[in-house]
C-alpha cells in the first residue's frame, strides 16, 4: 500500500498484509540480478489468462519490469544496469501486450505497479533471489537467504513452553479444578522465550554452508519489564582446539534499542570470512545492574552425545561479568552445556553497500494496533475504526515509538488529524529508545506547538502558535539540522506555520536519538484527537 501522499519509500515500508516491520533487501551482482529478473518478468506474462485476478497474481513480477529503469537508484549505486533495464522493460512490455492487449496491458500494469510499489520494497522483492552462490532455503527456515541460523525461524510458534504451579513473571495464569482439592491455578509460559541470567553469554553454533564474508547479526530480544541490563552481540569462531575465538563485540545496544519484542539487526564495521564448514560462534552477552532480556529461543532436548564429539550440545553458556573483547578465547572447558533452551540468531552477509538506505514507515491502523509501535507510558491508547485513540479513562499521555529507529538525524514524521479536542495529539522525532528525551508537534482545537519533552512526559515550549488544526488535517514535523519546523497541508499545499532554531544546539541528537513516535493525551475528561495514520522517514 502506499503512503497518504503516494510518496514512494525510499527504503522500507511498513503496513498491512504482513509488510508490519523494516525489512532490508539483499545485494546481488550484476550477471545474476540480469538472469533472475530477466526470467521472472517474462516468464510471469507467457500465456496469462485474460481476468484480473490472474493479473494481480502477475503484478508482482509486472512491478519489477517498471521498476528497471530506475533500479541503478535503488541498489544505492551498487551496480549500473540502466542499459539493460531499458532493453528489458521493452521485453517486458512485448510480453505484456502479447497476453493482454497492448493499451490494456499498460493502463492496468501501472496501477497494479504502483499498488505494488511498497511490497517489492520490502524482503518479498524478486531482488532477493538474485544472490550468487548462497543454497536456496524456504522461508520457514529463515526470512533472508544469506541468514545461516540456529535454528529454522518457523520453529518461534505459540504454545505450551513452560508451565509452573507457583506465579512466574511474564507465564498467563489459568485457574483448574484439581480433583478434590479444589480450584487451583497453573502458570503458562505461550510464547517461545527465555530469560537468562545476567552476567553470562548465551552462544550457538552455527556451521557455515558456503564461502565468503558476512558482516550481520540478526537476534530476537523479548520485551522486558524495567530497566534492562548492558547487552552486547558476540561473534566467534570454533578453532581446531575446541576453544573459541572472539572475533568481534558490539558496543552495548541496550541505548538504542526499546523494550519491546522485535528483531534486531546489527552490521559489523567490517566483514569476517567463514570458509565452508567452519563453525561460527554467535551469542548475546547480558551484563551489569538491570534486568536480563528474554530471548526468542527454543527448547531442545537432552541428549547425551560420546565424549569425543564437540560442541556436546548446540548452546553452550559462557558467565562473565566484564565485557568480553576481540581476540581473546574462551578454553573450551568454560562452557556450561546444561542449558536447554537455545537462542534465535543468525549470521548473514551485508545486505546493503554503501550509505545506510532512507527509511519509510507508515502504520495506516486499518488492522488494528500495530505490533510494531512500542508502548511507553503507563496509559494506553487503541485502535477504533482504524483510527489510533485513547483508551481507557486515566489521565495522561499515551506515548509509543516505532520499535526500529530511522537512519538519520533528519528525519519527518506525519499525520492526519481525526477529532481535534482541548487535550493534544503528538508527532515525535529524535527519540531515544526508552522515548525520554524527544521533540514533538502537538496540535488541537485550541493550537499548536514544538515542544522539547524530558522524563518522557515533562515538556518546555520551543514555539507555539494559536491556530487550531480541524478534522482530517494532515499535519508533519521536520527535524533538519538544528531546525525544528511544523507543516498543514492546505489545498493539497505544505504549508509551514511553526519553526524553532536549535541556536547552541542543546537538544540532543545522533544514533541514539533517531526514533520516532505518535502520541495522545486525556485529561479532565477530555481525550485528544486520534490519527488516522502515521508515517515517518527520514529525510
Amino acid at each position: 500500500m502506499t503512503s497518504p501522499d503516494k510518496v514512494i519509500p525510499e527504503g522500507s515500508y511498513s503496513g498491512r498484509g504482513g509488510q508490519s516491520g523494516v525489512r532490508n533487501v539483499a545485494k546481488y551482482n550484476e550477471n545474476s540480478a540480469k538472469a533472475a529478473m530477466t526470467g521472472g518478468v517474462l516468464r510471469s506474462y507467457t500465456g496469462v489468462q485474460v481476468n484480473m485476478g490472474k493479473f494481480m497474481e502477475a503484478g508482482f513480477d509486472l512491478f519489477a519490469a517498471n521498476l528497471c529503469d530506475a533500479i541503478t537508484g535503488f541498489t544505492g549505486g551498487l551496480i549500473d544496469l540502466s542499459g539493460w533495464a531499458r532493453q528489458l522493460r521493452k521485453d517486458a512490455e512485448k510480453a505484456m501486450q502479447d497476453a493482454r492487449g497492448a493499451q490494456q496491458s499498460a493502463d492496468t500494469a501501472q496501477q497494479t505497479a504502483d499498488n505494488q510499489t511498497p511490497i517489492i520494497k520490502s524482503t518479498n522483492s524478486k531482488v532477493q533471489v538474485v544472490i550468487d552462490g548462497l543454497p536456496l532455503r524456504p522461508y520457514w527456515e529463515t526470512l533472508n537467504l544469506t541468514e545461516e541460523s540456529s535454528f529454522p525461524r518457523h520453529l518461534l510458534h505459540y504454545g505450551v513452553w513452560d508451565a509452573s504451579t507457583t506465579p512466574v513473571a511474564g507465564y498467563t495464569e489459568y485457574d483448574i479444578q484439581v480433583g478434590s482439592a479444589g480450584a487451583g491455578a497453573l502458570y503458562l509460559n505461550m510464547s517461545p522465550n527465555y530469560t537468562p541470567p545476567a552476567n553470562t553469554l548465551e552462544a550457538t553454533f552455527i556451521r557455515c554452508l558456503y564461502d565468503g564474508p558476512r558482516q550481520v547479526v540478526t537476534y530476537i530480544p523479548d520485551a522486558v519489564a524495567g530497566d534492562p541490563c548492558e547487552l552486547y552481540v558476540v561473534v566467534g569462531r570454533l578453532l581446531d582446539t575446541g576453544n573459541i575465538k572472539i572475533e568481534w563485540v558490539s558496543d552495548n545496544q541496550t541505548p538504542n534499542i526499546t523494550k519491546s519484542r522485535f528483531e534486531r539487526s546489527i552490521t559489523m564495521p567490517k566483514e569476517i570470512v567463514f570458509a565452508t564448514g567452519d563453525t561460527a560462534f554467535i551469542g548475546i552477552q547480558q551484563r551489569g545492574s538491570g534486568v536480563p532480556r528474554p530471548l526468542m529461543a527454543v527448547a531442545s532436548a537432552e541428549i547425551p552425545r560420546a565424549a569425543d564429539v564437540w560442541p556436546p550440545r548446540l548452546k553452550a553458556r559462557f558467565a562473565s561479568g566484564a565485557v568480553l573483547t576481540a581476540g581473546s578465547v574462551i578454553a573450551n572447558g568454560s562452557f556450561d552445556f546444561t542449558g536447554t533452551m537455545v537462542p534465535y540468531v543468525s549470521l548473514g552477509r551485508a545486505i546493503v553497500t554503501g550509505p545506510p538506505r532512507k527509511l519509510v514507515l507508515f502504520e495506516d491502523f486499518e488492522n488494528g494496533m500495530p505490533s510494531t509501535l512500542a508502548r511507553m507510558s503507563s496509559t494506553y491508547a487503541t485502535v477504533e475504526g482504524g483510527v489510533f485513540v485513547v483508551w481507557g479513562g486515566t489521565d495522561g499521555i499515551r506515548r509509543y515509538i516505532y520499535a526500529r529507529n530511522l537512519n538519520y538525524d533528519d528525519q519527518m514524521v506525519s499525520g492526519r488529524v481525526r477529532g481535534p479536542a482541548t487535550q493534544a495529539g503528538l508527532l515525535m522525532v529524535r527519540s531515544d529508545a526508552t522515548n525520554s528525551s524527544y521533540v514533538a508537534l502537538a496540535v488541537g482545537s485550541k493550537g499548536a506547538g514544538l515542544l522539547r519533552f524530558v522524563n518522557g512526559e515533562t515538556y518546555s515550549q520551543l514555539a507555539v502558535t494559536t491556530t487550531p488544526v480541524a478534522d482530517n488535517d494532515e499535519v508533519r514535523v521536520k527535524a533538519v539540522g538544528n531546525v525544528f519546523t511544523a507543516e498543514r497541508k492546505i489545498n493539497g499545499t505544505w504549508t509551514q506555520f511553526l519553526s524553532y532554531t536549535d541556536t547552541d544546539k542543546v537538544l540532543p541528537t545522533g544514533p541514539a536519538y533517531r526514533y520516532t513516535g505518535l502520541g495522545l493525551s486525556r485529561a479532565s475528561w477530555v481525550n485528544s484527537n486520534g490519527w488516522d495514520y502515521w508515517k515517518a522517514e527520514d529525510l
